[in-house]
């Protein structure tokens, strides 16, 4: 049995299919993760010795803690060889002091990695029982889709079905996504393509992110962090695709923060003079250049709640 935490997002996800193709169906178990509990997935599952009730670990397109990675590493010789941490955001590249880290941002062409992309070529790599599978042409273009939407290549590359593929998650939600996808890449052999029901729910969402970013847009409040001029909007959906038209339509702000009391904070740029990752790391957050987030810790929420409510007059 393989053992696999993986981020919750598309990218993430489709890690779980890939090792599911590799090592058989029943042949892994998966938690996907965010960034608020990763770290203590991962504690537990050290500390408590699973690492004994599985042949070996990934963890894909997330990161851990310095804490954990010390744990890690403070930990038997076995425990070490049996993690193998995957991953593609440079707020991340410290970890590759480890040699159980492999933090990847561009590969030796200069092409932007994705988590996907980076597990696919360490998994052609290795002696899995399933290993034909990675060949189908298929799978080859799921994995390149998925790159190019995370790593926002599907706008250089004109690949709306990249964009799609991400829209589609979304509407399927993670189960049955992952039902459809792992028989279609199991099963079919043939390039990749959306059939006339998908493509008539893919029109229908898209008509849906284009009224939400005009709604949001009418709500932008103009602040100060960390030096730069934000754009800030409260959001709980499609914050990619709003992210980065919000920024493609006020060029006056450096960047755009968009705030899921429920979830996280979301930040999008399209200026190259601004470092999204570096401006989260302050907030203890973490991401990409251009693309970063950080946490809402629950006693935030609570403040919330008890200044909405007046609870903390009381």
């Amino acid at each position: 049995m393989i053992k696999l935490f993986t981020h919750n997002d598309l990218d993430g996800l489709a890690c779980v299919l890939l090792a599911k193709l590799a090592f058989g169906r029943e042949s892994v178990d998966f938690e996907s993760c965010r960034y608020e509990d990763i770290n203590d997935k991962l504690k537990l599952y050290i500390e408590e010795s699973h690492t004994t009730e599985f042949e070996h670990c990934y963890i894909t397109d997330i990161s851990v803690k310095d804490e954990i990675a010390a744990l890690i590493n403070e930990t038997t010789n076995q425990t070490k060889e049996h993690i193998t941490l995957i991953d593609h955001h440079i707020s991340a590249i410290e970890l590759n002091q480890y040699p159980w880290a492999h933090i990847t941002i561009e590969d030796a062409e200069g092409v932007k990695c994705s988590g996907t992309s980076l597990f696919y070529e360490a998994l052609k790599g290795l002696d899995v029982p399933f290993k034909e599978r990675l060949d189908s042409p298929l799978v080859k273009s799921f994995v390149e889709k998925v790159r190019r939407y995370d790593t926002w290549d599907w706008q250089a590359f004109d690949d709306l079905e990249a964009k799609q593929l991400n829209d589609l998650f979304f509407i399927l939600g993670k189960e049955r996504f992952l039902d459809y996808w792992m028989t279609r890449l199991e099963e079919d052999s043939n390039d990749f393509y959306f059939d006339d029901t998908q493509k008539l729910l893919l029109e229908i969402r898209q008509n849906e992110i284009d009224g939400y970013i005009e709604s949001r847009n009418e709500e932008l409040v103009e602040k100060e962090i960390a030096g730069y001029k934000a754009g800030i909007v409260f959001a709980n959906r499609f914050q990619s695709e709003l992210g980065n038209q919000l920024a493609l339509l006020h060029p006056e702000y450096d960047f755009i923060a968009m705030i899921n009391v429920g979830g996280g904070v979301s930040c999008r740029t399209i200026k190259e003079d601004v470092n999204l990752a570096e401006i989260a790391a302050l907030f203890g957050g973490g991401g990409h250049a251009k693309a970063a987030g950080l946490p809402v810790q629950d006693d935030i929420r609570e403040m919330v709640i008890n200044h909405i409510f007046h609870l903390d007059s009381k």
